[in-house]
């Protein structure tokens, strides 16, 4: 969850927007998406898939760089 958020913040501070700019994409809160790039709330593949439309990237991209003996939930 941590990896992944920051994967998002990332990606969102790349293309210079701010939290209440992503979040007004995916009809969020911004505190939402706050607490999906904390890690604090885990991304269902159906949200990560909304992000990253939003985000204009591949899925794949957010999973980059992830340790092969990362510990699955």
């Amino acid at each position: 969850d941590l990896y992944l958020g920051a994967k998002i913040k990332e990606r969102r501070l790349l293309l210079g927007l701010t939290l209440e700019d992503l979040a007004k994409a995916l009809s969020l809160t911004y505190q939402q998406v706050q607490k999906y790039e904390k890690g604090t709330n885990r991304v269902t593949v159906s949200r990560l898939h909304d992000i990253s439309l939003a985000l204009k990237t591949p899925i794949g991209f957010f999973l980059q760089g992830l340790p092969s003996n990362h510990p699955l939930p």
